[in-house]
């Protein structure tokens, strides 16, 4: 055997061994394509992330010296329905919530004849943290403070 054909069986060799593998091994190897879908499809997955929700309102009546605020945030669920109601003598504010996270509702009535801040008549925050369902009610009027939900009106 000469050396010219010592080297093409080296060569031949060299091809089996190392090229051949490596275009037939990515060929068997199963590929995982991803269905996106509904659950309605057994076969599609849905979309994994971690979301979380937020939602803040605040609330000026400058004519009562007043504001009212409510806040969502961090919340993995959240259902929620408000009405707002604000004239110069009278602010009402309604709050029907369900979350899973953490909620702030509250208000403040400054001196109506100062609006100093450090003339606070009142200042209510409820802070809620987990899982609630919660009906809020803040009525302030002229000379008058009502909260139906958390605190009884009189």
């Amino acid at each position: 055997m000469t050396l010219d054909a010592l080297f093409r069986q080296a060569a031949l060799l060299m091809i089996l061994l190392v090229l051949v593998p490596m275009v037939i091994i990515p060929a068997t190897g199963d590929h995982y394509v991803a269905e996106i879908g509904s659950k309605s499809n057994p076969n599609a997955h849905l979309f994994a992330y971690d979301q979380k929700f937020r939602e803040s309102t605040k609330l000026q009546n400058y004519p009562l010296k007043m504001s009212a605020s409510k806040e969502f945030t961090d919340a993995t669920r959240l259902s929620t329905r408000m009405e707002l109601l604000a004239l110069p003598n009278l602010t009402k504010m309604t709050i029907d919530a369900d979350f899973i996270g953490i909620g702030r509702i509250g208000y403040l009535v400054l001196n109506p004849e100062t609006g100093d801040i450090k003339d606070e008549m009142s200042r209510i925050n409820h802070m809620f943290v987990g899982n609630f369902s919660i009906e809020e009610e803040i009525l302030v009027m002229k000379d008058h403070m009502c909260e139906d939900g958390y605190l009884p009106c009189a």
